[in-house]
């Protein structure tokens, strides 16, 4: 026989003592082994991507919702101070047609005063001819 080692001469491989079948065993546990730890981990892995792929997804969408809210904010700025000219512009607007009104109404109440204070002052002027008329004719 060609170079075997002294434990295989003469002897077949399937005839081998007990110690030959259990390292089979062992050999074929090992593989098994390997084989689900490939399986698993290529699992992980898939895992891995997945959740790779949802964070990505995530952050995009964060940005486009950052991005959003910006564009909201902006107009939100600009049409507060588009409203804030209008109110300052209306208020003057009110301000000054308070005043004209208040005005107008302090004008007629001084010119009906005026009318009845010279009511007044005619009557009073009637009395007193009236009066100095009766005195006249008493001297």
């Amino acid at each position: 026989m060609p170079c075997l080692p002294e434990m295989f001469k003469g002897k077949n491989m399937l005839e081998t003592s007990s110690r030959d079948i259990l390292y089979i065993v062992l050999s074929f546990c090992v593989l098994w082994v390997t084989v689900f730890l490939c399986w698993t981990f290529f699992y992980f892995i898939r895992i891995l991507r997945n959740a790779l792929r949802i964070v990505e997804e995530f952050r995009t969408r964060i940005q486009f919702l950052t991005e959003a809210v910006d564009c909201v904010r902006g107009k939100v700025e600009t049409m507060s101070e588009i409203l804030s000219l209008v109110t300052n512009g209306v208020t003057g607007y009110v301000k000054k047609t308070a005043e004209r009104k208040a005005s107008e109404w302090i004008n007629k109440g001084a010119e009906k005063m005026n009318e009845s204070a010279k009511e007044a002052v005619d009557k009073a002027v009637e009395a007193t001819a009236k009066k100095m008329k009766r005195m006249a004719k008493k001297l």
